[in-house]
Parts: C-alpha cells; structure tokens; sequence
C-alpha cells in the first residue's frame, strides 16, 4: 500500500494566542491558591489566639477570685482573731505592724506576766528559742475546774521577740508577742488506743485531756528550730499512761507547728534517736505493752509550704515498694507482729540486691530490725515462769522451741492453757501469718490447734486442722496427742 501523505497544517494565529494565554492564566490559577492557603493559616492563628486569650482570661480570673478570698479571710482574721495572723508582721514595715494585748507598746516579762494575771491566766516559765536570748516561748495556763490535783492546763503557747526600736536606752528588756499557739490536748480514745481495738466502748473517751508539762529536747535534734514537747498523764486500769504533742519552732518565720500527737502506755517520753542509715535522727515513740514491742518512728521530711517547711512522716509498714514476694511476706509478718522473721526475710532481700535497697525499703528494715532486737532478747532470756517463756518465744517466732516447752511437764501444759485462753487475738494472728508464709509447718499448725481448742473447744480446732492438711493423717494424730494434753 502506498503511504498516505499526512498534511502538516500550520495553527493559526488565533490558536496560538489562545495557548498562550491558557499557559499565562496557569500561575494566576497558583497565586490564586496560595493566597487561600494563607486565609486558612491566618483563620488557624486566630483560634489559636483566641484561645490562649481565654486561658489567660480565666487564669486571671481565678486568680483575681483566689485573692480577693484571701483578703477577706485577712481581713476577718484581722478583726475577730488578730493573733492568728501575727505572721503577717514579718513581712510588714514597723509602722504596720499588728499589735496586742491591748497595747501599742512592748512590754517587759514583769508587765506581760502582770496581763496575763488580769485575765486570770497563769504565765508559765520561759523557754529560750535561741542562744542570745532575743526570743522566748511563754506557756499559758489555766486553772481547771473540779480538780484536786495537778490542776493547770496548758491553753496557749506565745513567742515573744525583743524590741530592739527605741527601747536600747532602757535598763529593762522589752519583748513584743511574735506569734501564738492555741493548745488542745488529745482525746482520751486516742490516748488509750494502744491498749484496745475498740476504745469507744469505754466512757468518757472523747473528753480531751489536759497537757500540763512543756519541755524542749535538747542535744542535737533535726533542723535548724526548736522542738517541744508538750505532755499529760493519765492511769488507765493497770496503766500510767503519757499522751502529748509535739510541736516545732520555726525561726525563720517565727511559726509554731504542731507536728503530731503521741501517747505510750508504758509512760514513755518520746526521743531522738538515729535508727535509720540516714544522717538525721528520727522521733521514736514507745508504745510497747508487757513483752510486745511497738515503735512509731518519724522521719523529718521537707515540704515546699512557706509557713511549715517541714513535717514528721512514720515509717508505715503497709504499702510495699518493691516486688519480691520475700519482702512481700516480711511486711506480712511484721504487721503480725513476727519480728524476726520479717528481720530475716527482708535482710535475705537486701544480701540478694547487693545490699541495697530503696530508701523506704531500707527504713521498714531498721523500723523491723528495732522490734527485733527487743524481742530476741526476750527469746533468749531464761524466764521461771513457762508460760512467760512460751509467749517470748512465740512473739520471736520460735514455734518449735515453745512446744518443747509445753511438751516438759503436765503442769507447764496446764499453765500455758490459761495464756492461751487468755490471748487476745495477737498469737492468733502470728499463728495465720506464719502459716501463709509457710503452710506446711507442722509447729505452727499445732499451735493454732492448741489455741482454738482452748478458746472454741476441740470440735472447732480438728476442723480447722482438717481444712489445713487434709492428706496428713499422722500430722493429724500428732497434733491431736498436743491438744489432749490440755484436758489432763
């Protein structure tokens, strides 16, 4: 076939023009783009601005609301209760200063002991709250009624500083009140709850009870401030009670804190002491009854408060930090009163982590450690008595050791009957703490059954048992030949 001839036809001048244009009109098309992208940016910068106004607007408004109730409280504290906001004077030029005691001036130790008098108050003695003598603590007292003894109360702890404007020129000191302590001593349920589960049941149990001793500790103590120690007395069946509060000294601010309130029913006063591996000593508090220990220890703890910069926190045995279930069962023990135990099983946590541990863990450790050291003295102590032996020696843990003892004799049998019926439910609770740690232990179990046939009867204690190792008949048996012995 013969190729076709194509025929080139030129465009015309019209054509070209209109390409020319399409391809001219192509960037307007772009520009025209662009410019809506930057509308929509702007539309976005905008929402953006408007929102960051709100939240300054509303910042501003709680703000604003947040100040305008402090100064009402300021104001109200000014008028009803100024002393309250004594504080305040630390900040306030000498022309602003708040005043008291009805008087404008300060005034010297004879002139304050003098008003406190007219207003039927009693000034205590003084405390030095520093080594110049500029400032003192002045106890407040009253008389209370229907008393026969020991009748005077503390109800107001005043810090006075001396005035050293316009009065250098005077023989005589003159001091000017700092800041006061409005004192309340603790509840009576609260001073006996050592001694019992339930203090409600008892009477008169909510009525506060009187601090009437204010001493401050000396030596070296935490901090840079003063500690004081407020406290009271009280006889509760066979007890000799001490209750109290503790209450700091700040004198950067010239605040007083009250830190935490204390009672120990073997009329322990609290003290300092270095139980931890930490520089600072802690406040040990005695709460131990016959031959169960029980120490509160309070570690001094920073807080980021402008008037209370610091505060007491107890080491706490029950959140556990770590994961081990050996540190798990440690807490458990201690809390059941197993010190030994818990001793080993959490120094045991500590050889394995290359003797470390984290701070709170290392402070359950010396917490234990402390209740341990009490407890196997006692354990090692020859007692007369058998049923003072067994109880040692079941408070340390020592199961086995303590059945000895109640296997000696028919009588050392009869003798611990009357310590078991009379358990309270502290060994019954070692014995259900141990077991959980350590279900097989023959030792244990028995001493569970010999409990439970003494205060429920033997029905209830072989059913119990059976429950605990159904599979054993020859633990059974055993166990069984131990609580006949009670019975003879």
């Amino acid at each position: 076939m013969a190729n076709r001839s194509r025929k080139l036809t030129p465009k015309s001048d019209s054509q070209n023009q209109s390409d020319v244009g399409a391809k001219k009109t192509r960037p307007k098309r772009k520009r025209i783009e662009k410019k809506q992208g930057d509308g929509g940016i702007e539309k976005t910068q905008v929402k953006k601005t408007y929102k960051l106004s709100s939240i300054i607007a509303i910042a501003i408004l709680l703000s604003s609301v947040g100040l305008v109730l402090t100064s009402t409280w300021l104001g109200v504290m000014l008028i009803f209760n100024p002393e309250q906001v004594v504080w305040l004077n630390n900040f306030l030029p000498e022309w602003a200063k708040i005043r008291f005691d009805n008087s404008e001036n300060p005034q010297t130790l004879a002139q304050i002991q003098v008003s406190l008098s007219q207003k039927q108050q009693i000034p205590g003695e003084t405390i030095p709250l520093d080594e110049d003598e500029k400032s003192f603590l002045l106890p407040v007292m009253r008389q209370r009624a229907d008393c026969l003894s020991n009748c005077k109360e503390i109800v107001e702890l005043r810090v006075y500083q001396l005035e050293d404007l316009n009065y250098q020129a005077q023989p005589e000191k003159f001091y000017r009140l700092a800041n006061t302590l409005t004192i309340t001593g603790p509840e009576a349920s609260f001073a006996i709850t050592p001694l019992t589960d339930t203090p409600t049941e008892h009477q008169d149990v909510s009525n506060p009870l009187p601090l009437n001793e204010i001493n401050r500790f000396e030596g070296k103590t935490p901090a840079s401030g003063v500690w004081l120690n407020l406290q009271g007395q009280q006889k509760h069946d066979n007890y000799a009670i001490s209750y109290g509060q503790i209450v700091y000294y700040n004198p950067e601010r010239s605040n007083l804190i009250p830190m935490v309130s204390w009672t120990s029913p073997g009329g322990q006063t609290p003290k300092w002491e270095q139980i931890t591996g930490n520089k600072t000593k802690e406040l040990i508090i005695d709460q131990t009854i016959g031959l169960e220990p029980k120490f509160k220890v309070y570690q001094v703890k920073s807080v980021n408060l402008y008037l209370n910069p610091i505060e007491l926190e107890e080491i706490s045995l029950q959140n556990p930090v770590l994961k081990d279930s050996r540190y798990k069962n440690a807490l458990l023990n201690s809390r059941s009163g197993l010190w030994s135990p818990a001793f080993e099983y959490l120094t045991s946590v500590k050889q394995q982590r290359k003797n470390s541990l984290p701070a709170i863990a290392q402070a359950q450790l010396d917490l234990i450690r402390l209740h341990s050291e009490v407890t196997k003295s006692q354990a090692d102590k020859a007692w007369v008595s058998p049923s003072e032996q067994v109880l040692a020696d079941l408070i340390d843990g020592r199961w086995e050791k303590a059945l000895q003892v109640f296997t000696a004799s028919p009588q050392n049998a009869q003798e611990i009957a009357i310590l078991l019926k009379q358990d309270q439910g502290r060994l019954w609770q070692r014995v259900e703490a141990a077991l959980e740690v350590e279900p097989n232990r023959q030792a244990v179990r028995a001493w569970g059954a010999l409990l439970l046939t003494v205060q429920q009867g033997e029905e209830k204690a072989n059913s119990w048992l059976q429950k605990r190792n159904p599979n054993s008949q020859t633990d059974f048996d055993y166990i069984q030949s131990l609580t006949k012995q009670l019975s003879h």
